[in-house]
């Protein structure tokens, strides 16, 4: 992952982990989701919501989503 702007990360984090327990997955899925969520947040340039999928989540914490700085 590239990463354009840190600032939200945190904020993605503890949306993605909400989400998680809203749907009512198991706790090692809040994190996994959390993480990919917060990954995915530091990819933009903004600090305001993007739309995305429960798809394009898992896709990130199940491929390569190494940070590059």
């Amino acid at each position: 992952i590239t990463v354009l702007d840190r600032i939200g990360g945190g904020d993605g984090f503890v949306g993605g982990m909400l989400y998680g327990i809203l749907r009512g997955w198991e706790p090692e899925k809040w994190i996994q989701f959390g993480w990919a969520t917060g990954a995915l947040v530091t990819t933009l340039l903004t600090d305001y919501a993007q739309p995305a999928d429960e798809d394009q989540i898992w896709s990130i914490w199940q491929g390569n989503a190494r940070v590059r700085r």
